[in-house]
Order: C-alpha cells, then structure tokens, then sequence
C-alpha cells in the first residue's frame, strides 16, 4: 500500500535537474574555509579545533536568523543562505568532534594566572 502510494503519489520526487554550478561550490568553500584560516594565523595551533567550533556555531546561528528573518526560500536554484548556515553546522559539528576541550580550558585557566 505504502509503496504504491510512494510510486504513484503527487508527492515531490528527489531530482536534481539543475546543472552543476561550479562556481557557486567555490564560493561556498571560500566562506566555509575563511575563518579556519585566519584563527590559524591569530591563535595558537592547539587551540583552533575547538575555537572554530565555537565560532563555526555562532556564525551558522546568525546566519540560520538573518534567512528565518527574511524569510529566505530553500528550495531556490544555487547556493542560498540556508546553504550557508548548513555548511556552518556541518563544520561545527567535525570541529567539534576533532577538538580536544582540554586545551581551551588549559589556555583559559593561564590566562587567569597572569597579572
């Protein structure tokens, strides 16, 4: 029953009938991978992992507002904002998984320490 009604349903068929936009993954990649390379050169090396989590999750919430605010369509042709945001969270949740919360803390408690 279910089958027959997936098959032969007006539902909305996953199809991607849009030609690949190379340049719109490029400059997707570019603003994923901007704020990883500056917090490389501002922070030290064992700190960025947990750093850009933090970061990758403020921007992908801002980012998340700003398209529910002004009511920004999903389901339009290229790259929109809510790809922005998706990247965002995607990013924050492997740096996430990559960092090591110890050496925050570490990094936090010596600058307690320091007159």
């Amino acid at each position: 029953m279910a089958l027959g009604k997936m098959e032969n349903g007006s539902e909305r068929k996953f199809v991607i009938d849009d030609p690949f936009r190379f340049l719109d993954l490029v400059g997707l990649i570019a603003i994923a991978t901007a704020p990883a390379f500056l917090l490389l050169l501002l922070i030290p090396l064992q700190l960025v992992p947990p750093v850009l989590g933090i970061l990758s999750f403020v921007i992908a919430c801002g980012v998340a507002l700003y398209a529910l605010v002004t009511k920004a369509s999903r389901d339009a042709q290229g790259v929109t904002i809510w790809d922005i945001a998706y990247v965002f969270t995607f990013i924050w949740i492997v740096a996430g998984m990559m960092s090591n919360p110890r050496h925050l803390l570490e990094w936090f408690d010596h600058l307690a320490m320091v007159p």
